[in-house]
């Protein structure tokens, strides 16, 4: 029975990958890779540097979500290098491969050769689950209020439950208003599900997770928004749909997002500067995506070079 659920799971995920390719080849099949290597080129300098400049601070700030992670689980003598490299390494592989099997593992392996037990490292990833979705619901609640907009003509075929942010937002928002508040009334108190029993962070480290993925979203945002051309509504609507395109991206488990994202951003930016939007997803993909990756991969071999040439030594 599981692996029957496994292999619908799969073709499940192939099936969306194929219907977001199919939308996104019928969006871009109108431009030509001259029009779109010219629009790469047009491209200011001082754009790219600073999306690279961008990207490094996300990926400063993502630390944060497993130095408080590790913080709340007692680890505390572990080293912020250590730290730095599994959330980095765990994170870059996530989007570039999916969150399920890559970054779940890569943190495993990192943090179970440095000692930490298996208990605390399954307690980790479960607040960095929380950590990610309600700094997702609280910043793309409030985009959403305060600046909504409606889903394209293009996307009605989709069936999507809504066709407008603004209710949306508010939808999300009152989560994250129930989770705070649940959490405040918990206080040192685990939650009873039936046999179950469940200890929530406490209100000031869900406060400071909230804090961090707000931080982190609005700056993968304006990495996107630097590469874009010139776009009505800002960086404000820049904001939303790259929260909307990620969030979709993440849910659809294809790996790295590939077609869900992109066909999201075209189909939401300016039909007119097309080849423009085209170029600034690439590059966008270079500079967040790929490039990391490579470093990540090889930190990754030093370090398992490392583990399997020196001595085992859990906190050095």
């Amino acid at each position: 029975m599981n692996r029957l659920a496994s292999h619908f799971g799969r073709l499940l995920v192939l099936l969306v990958f194929l219907a977001a390719a199919w939308l996104l080849y019928d969006r871009l099949k109108e431009y030509t890779f001259g029009q779109i290597r010219e629009a790469i080129a047009a491209m200011p300098t001082w754009h790219i540097v600073a999306a690279s400049l961008l990207t490094v601070l996300n990926y400063v700030i993502l630390i944060g979500y497993d130095w408080l992670a590790v913080r709340w689980v007692g680890e505390k003598d572990l080293p912020l290098r250590k730290i730095a490299l599994a959330s980095f390494a765990g994170y870059v592989f996530s989007y570039n491969f999916g969150a399920t099997l890559f970054g779940t593992s890569i943190r495993y392996r990192l943090y179970s050769a440095w000692g930490m037990p298996l208990l605390k490292i399954v307690k980790l990833l479960v607040i960095l689950g929380l950590t990610f979705w309600f700094g997702v619901f609280a910043l793309a609640g409030v985009v959403f209020v305060v600046a909504p907009f409606s889903i394209p003509t293009g996307l009605n075929h989709v069936k999507l439950p809504f066709a407008h942010t603004f209710w949306v937002g508010v939808s999300l928002l009152l989560i994250v208003l129930g989770y705070v508040a649940l959490d405040a009334l918990s206080y040192r108190r685990p939650l009873r599900f039936f046999r179950w029993r469940v200890s929530l962070p406490p209100l000031r480290l869900t406060l400071y997770q909230i804090a961090i993925a707000c931080g982190d979203l609005l700056v993968a945002g304006a990495t996107l928004y630097t590469l874009l051309p010139p776009t009505e509504g800002g960086y404000v609507r820049v904001l939303g749909i790259f929260m909307l395109a990620f969030v979709a991206a993440v849910l659809s488990h294809v790996p790295g997002g590939y077609g869900v994202f992109d066909v999201l951003i075209v189909e939401f930016l300016p039909k007119d500067r097309g080849p423009a939007v085209v170029a600034a997803l690439l590059v966008f993909r270079v500079i967040y995506y790929w490039l990391p990756l490579l470093i990540a991969a090889a930190m990754l071999g030093r370090n398992e070079w490392r583990l399997n040439s020196e001595p085992k030594n859990t906190r050095s």
